[in-house]
C-alpha cells in the first residue's frame, strides 16, 4: 500500500481520495464507501467526523494502520470482517470468517418470522451462523423462546459471543437442522445455504473468504432447504409456521416444496430491493 501514499503530509481527505482510487483499481464495486469504513475504523471515527475534519493532517503511524485494512480488502475481504462488526436491524454484531456475513437481505426474514410469531411463542434459528435472525427476535420480542442452533461449533460460539455481548438471553444448540429437536415451535426460521454448488455468478470475494458451508447448498442450492420442509411439520406447532430465505429463481420451487409438505398459505415476500426472498407457509 506504500504506492498509495506517497511521501508528504497527508489529509483525512487525501487518503479518502487515494484509498478510494485504490480499491476502485483492484475491483471493489464500492470503493468510496469501503475507504470511508475503513479509514474511519482505523482512526476511530464515525464517517461524518471524516468530513468535518477533512484537512487534519494524519500522522505516520495513523497511515500504517490504514494500509493493512486496504490490503485486506484489496483482496476483496468483506468490510465487516475486516472491521468485525456489521449494522443488522437495531443490532450491532460481531461478525468474522467463522459465519457468512449477516445482510441486509435477511432483514426480511426477520420481519415475517416477528409477524407470524405469537405472544410468548417459540422459534427455532436453523443455521443461525453469527446468530442475526435469533438475536433481532429476541431483541425486539422479548417475551419469545428463542433457539438457535448450527452444526458448525465454530459459528454457535461467534453467535454466543454476540448474545452475550448484547445481554440477550438465547438458548443454543447443535444440530444438524431439526435433527436433535423434538419441538414443537411456532416458527422455525432459516436462512440457509442456498447458492447452487459453484455458481459462477458468486462474487469472487465471497467464495475467497466466507465459510462455504454457510454457501453452498447442492446442485441447485435447495440440498439443506429440502431436508427442512420435510422435517418441519412434525416439529411445528398447530398453525405454526416456516419462514425461508432463497434466491428470487428458487422461490417458486420451494413453495411447491412447501405444499408438498402438506404447508398452506403459502406466502412470497419480497425484500427491500423487490426481490421475492423470503417464503412463508403454515402448519394447518
Amino acid at each position: 500500500m506504500a504506492e498509495a501514499f506517497p511521501d508528504g503530509i497527508r489529509t483525512v481527505r487525501d487518503v479518502l481520495a487515494l484509498s478510494s482510487a485504490y480499491l476502485e483499481a483492484k475491483g471493489s464495486p464500492t470503493a468510496r464507501l469501503d475507504a470511508e469504513l475503513l479509514v474511519g475504523h482505523a482512526l476511530g471515527m464515525p464517517r461524518l467526523d471524516l468530513y468535518l475534519h477533512h484537512d487534519r493532517p494524519l500522522t505516520a503511524d495513523e497511515l500504517a494502520a490504514i494500509r493493512p485494512l486496504l490490503r485486506r480488502r484489496a483482496d476483496l475481504e468483506p468490510v465487516a470482517y475486516i472491521v468485525g462488526e456489521v449494522g443488522f436491524r437495531r443490532l450491532v454484531l460481531r461478525t468474522d470468517a467463522r459465519a457468512l456475513m449477516p445482510r441486509p437481505e435477511t432483514e426480511t426474514l426477520v420481519e415475517v418470522a416477528l409477524a407470524l410469531l405469537p405472544r410468548g411463542g417459540r422459534l427455532v434459528d436453523v443455521g443461525t451462523g453469527a446468530g442475526p435472525i435469533a438475536l433481532s427476535v429476541k431483541h425486539e420480542r422479548p417475551d419469545a423462546d428463542v433457539l438457535a442452533v448450527d452444526v458448525s461449533d465454530a459459528a454457535l460460539a461467534l453467535a454466543r459471543a454476540n448474545a452475550e455481548r448484547l445481554g440477550l438471553e438465547v438458548a443454543f444448540a447443535v444440530s444438524d437442522l431439526l435433527a436433535d429437536l423434538p419441538g414443537p415451535f411456532d416458527v422455525i426460521a432459516a436462512n440457509l445455504p442456498y447458492v447452487p454448488d459453484g455458481d459462477p455468478r458468486t462474487e469472487p470475494g465471497v467464495v475467497r473468504h466466507e465459510p462455504h458451508l454457510a454457501l453452498w447448498g447442492g446442485p441447485d442450492g435447495l440440498d439443506l432447504i429440502r431436508r427442512l420442509v420435510e422435517q418441519a411439520p412434525a416439529r411445528l406447532s398447530p398453525g405454526g409456521a416456516v419462514v425461508l430465505e432463497v434466491s428470487d429463481e428458487q422461490a417458486a420451487g420451494v413453495q411447491g416444496l412447501l405444499a408438498a409438505a402438506g404447508l398452506g398459505a403459502v406466502e412470497r415476500h419480497r425484500d427491500l430491493a423487490g426481490v421475492e426472498r423470503v417464503l412463508s407457509a403454515r402448519r394447518p
